[in-house]
């Protein structure tokens, strides 16, 4: 069965359609009437009508606005043949990744949706009716996309610059290295006018990177490179700001300027530079464009005020999103409450929406050490020697995963950002200026991910995404050590009365025993939740898998991510934030 779609209108055999499905559910035709004004009225409502076999399959109803399917409806021909899925196929083809809503009471519509991959997220009334409201699970995203090209395709062709860095690495020669690479990409004077303001972002997620006074490269941008950046910049920017937002240490930014040594930084001309922490700085809300798992996110003002922005990420793993390059690394660009909110709504998705709305005119990957297996904090320090640089984020990470010996569509954030139309991965688009990258490229050990359980504890993978399974995999580690009831055994070994069963991803094989401890994971099992303890996120925060996995041995120390304070502060601000998101 091939459907395609076209854009159409609200037409008359559309709406007699509409009328016609509802007319035997609960206040039905009242809502066919009620939806089709709300449509006829909202500037964002596209209508596609769907082609199949040359003949009329039905129509699907979607708002550009919030990237939500708010209908879908088969002809009389096609109805309860399986066209609906093979619509929704042809949607995400052109959208990629979407939401719906629908009548709580059409039990059908719920049924095929979750076999699809939708989850039910939450329900909100209109005009005395109830409305589900669906996610559909990134994995089946991934899945069903795999390979496939975007159906807008990137048409400008990028350039990224590489640059080898000798190897004694001596300040002089990072910034010899680091102004040949801006020259590579057309100078200066191309991203800094006189007297602007220039923002550097560096990367500064926490305390790792210094151990027993000794620093360790590949986990924070180096002081250096930042240093040699400004020297570049004094002559002509007119105020010079170095600003972050630690991931891990909340509260602590400051204290990461000190450790690594950025507030010497502003020793250089204290007339011209300054440091600003983030996580405190003002905002201001912006809508994000499609509305994609979050409407609006709040944006440093720093950023807004901003002449020119330069991202200076570091050239590392990610033990969740493959990679931490400089599309991950924006989510150093917002405040507290919206980075723990991004998990909850979908980090991956949350990730590319930042970069509609912090854009960085430059980009640098500091690559004098990487860091790979467990990044982006606990993995092993690895010398490259290079920089790397462009204006697309897109292209800059791709090339920089090549380096790594890495595919682009091995990170869940790259990806969707390339299907998203922000940048491209493929060869033809990216013109390299430097070395090639088989001349400079050095695979990066993996890291190796453990989701196996224990003794009483069974994991259901589900072919989940690998946000959940690094992040499961992140607390699970944890109980592989010596249980204090019985130190001849592993904590993840010991027994419970009750058998424990963790789910996650979107694929649940088997039938779930609901007398068992049942732990679901993610927005990929929340149509379980009722028969268990939901931890509810994509991918859920450390934080929260933390408190589902550690209620099951309550004489244990529960590890901390974070600041403990920190932590149960947002997540007391995000219940806040989602009831009023559910009125």
């Amino acid at each position: 069965m091939d459907v395609t779609l076209k854009k159409g209108r609200l037409s008359k055999i559309f709406s007699e359609n509409l009328h016609a499905c509802y007319e035997n559910v609960e206040k039905g035709s009242d809502y066919a009437r009620l939806r089709l004004q709300q449509w006829r009225n909202n500037p964002d409502i596209v209508i596609y009508t769907a082609t199949v076999d040359r003949g009329a399959g039905g129509w699907i109803v979607y708002n550009t606005g919030t990237s939500t399917m708010e209908e879908i409806l088969a002809t009389e021909k096609w109805r309860g043949k399986g066209i609906e899925p093979k619509m929704v196929d042809a949607l995400i083809m052109r959208e990629n990744l979407i939401a719906a809503e629908f009548l709580k009471s059409d039990d059908e519509k719920y049924r095929w949706m979750v076999e699809y991959g939708f989850r039910p997220v939450r329900t909100r009334s209109v005009g005395g009716l109830s409305l589900e409201q669906m996610e559909l699970s990134t994995a089946v995203l991934f899945r069903r996309l795999a390979g496939i090209k975007p159906y807008k395709p990137y048409l400008k062709k990028e350039r990224v610059a590489v640059e080898k860095i000798p190897e004694a690495q001596s300040e002089r020669e990072i910034k010899e290295g680091l102004m040949n690479l801006i020259d590579k990409l057309g100078g200066l004077n191309k991203f800094v006018k006189k007297g602007r303001t220039v923002v550097i972002k560096p990367n500064l997620v926490s305390d790792h990177g210094m151990q027993d006074g000794v620093y360790k490269g590949g986990i924070v941008t180096d002081v250096r490179l930042v240093r040699a950046l400004i020297e570049l910049l004094l002559p002509v920017a007119g105020k010079i700001i170095i600003a972050e937002g630690s991931s891990i240490n909340r509260s602590a930014t400051g204290k990461m300027f000190a450790l690594y040594g950025y507030d010497r930084l502003v020793d250089i001309d204290p007339s011209k530079i300054s440091l600003v922490d983030l996580n405190t700085d003002r905002l201001v809300e912006k809508r994000v464009p499609g509305g994609k798992r979050m409407f609006s996110r709040k944006i440093p003002l720093t950023f807004e005020e901003a002449d020119v922005i330069i991202n200076v990420p570091v050239l590392k793993m990610h033990f969740a999103a493959a990679v931490s390059l400089s599309v991950k690394s924006l989510q150093g660009a917002v405040p507290p409450l919206e980075k723990y909110m991004s998990h909850f709504f979908g980090l991956w998705q949350c990730l590319v929406n930042i970069h509609h709305l912090v854009r960085p005119d430059l980009i640098i990957i500091d690559g004098l050490t990487g860091q790979e297996d467990f990044g982006p904090v606990s993995g092993i320090p690895k010398k490259m020697d290079l920089l790397i640089g462009g204006t697309n984020p897109v292209a800059v990470d791709a090339v920089a995963m090549k380096i790594m010996g890495l595919d682009p569509a091995m990170s869940p954030p790259v990806w969707m950002a390339h299907m998203q139309g922000l940048g491209p991965v493929e060869p033809e688009r990216i013109t390299v200026v430097g070395p090639p990258i088989s001349k400079v490229a050095s695979p990066f050990k993996m890291p190796e991910i453990n989701i196996s359980g224990g003794k009483d504890i069974t994991v259901h993978p589900g072919n989940a995404c690998p946000g959940c399974r690094g992040y499961l995999h992140f607390v699970l580690n944890k109980l592989r050590r010596a249980d204090p009831r019985d130190p001849g055994r592993l904590l993840i070994d010991r027994p419970f009365d009750k058998k424990v069963h963790i789910y996650l991803g979107p694929d649940t094989e088997g039938k779930i025993d609901p007398g068992a401890k049942n732990i679901f994971m993610g927005i990929c099992q929340q149509h379980n939740a009722g028969m268990g303890t939901p931890l509810l996120g994509c991918p859920p925060h450390a934080e929260v898998i933390m408190n589902g996995i550690f209620s099951l041995f309550p004489d244990v120390e529960r590890p901390k991510y974070a600041d403990e304070t920190e932590e149960a502060k947002l997540e007391k601000m995000l219940k806040e934030v989602l009831a009023k998101h559910s009125s």
